[in-house]
């Protein structure tokens, strides 16, 4: 499989997964927390055991680490927390600026990769950056599975705070004839 595609399967798939169980109005509930953080999980184990730590890979995964919490606070400014007056439950809603923060993201790593595998000029730099930076080029990977990581895990933080500071309703109850 090319990095292309190996960037499409995995990039695609984690936005796919959480466009399709985040978009619209759905419960904040304990599933809706664990199965992203769960993806999550098994994609770093996948492709975080072993990375490089010997050079200067520590402020690159910094660099991911950071973007994915501008990226996470972006896609949370994007989404609205309230409370279903019916049930009392929290509720996330997400839309178009959602969606586009998503997409935005997953179109930068496929470009990147699709410029490193295509575009000689572009591989030129690159390595050029990589050797002058003392970058080792299995440091790629991880730096995009942390910036992934790290714009869920702060989005799923922040709305759990966001929905934790809703003031409580009662839900409406149905009135009884006698």
């Amino acid at each position: 499989m090319s990095d292309f595609q190996q960037a499409l399967l995995i990039s695609g798939g984690i936005a796919a997964v959480v466009l399709a169980t985040q978009y619209g109005r759905r419960a904040l509930s304990t599933h809706a927390i664990l199965r992203p953080l769960g993806m999550i999980a098994g994609v770093a184990f996948f492709y975080l055991r072993g990375i490089p730590t010997d050079r200067s890979e520590l402020w690159l995964y910094a660099a991911g680490l950071g973007l994915g919490l501008l990226c996470g606070a972006v896609a949370t400014v994007f989404t609205r927390v309230e409370r279903d007056a019916a049930t009392g439950k929290a509720m996330t809603v997400c839309g178009a600026g959602f969606v586009a923060t998503w997409l935005v993201v997953v179109g930068a790593r496929l470009l990147f990769v699709w410029e490193a595998d295509h575009n000689a000029a572009f591989r030129m730099h690159l390595g050029q950056f990589m050797m002058n930076h003392q970058l080792h080029e299995s440091s790629i990977a991880p730096f995009f599975v942390l910036w992934a990581l790290t714009m869920v895990v702060s989005r799923i933080a922040a709305n759990l705070l966001r929905a934790v500071r809703l003031p409580q309703v009662q839900p409406a109850r149905e009135l009884v004839a006698v």
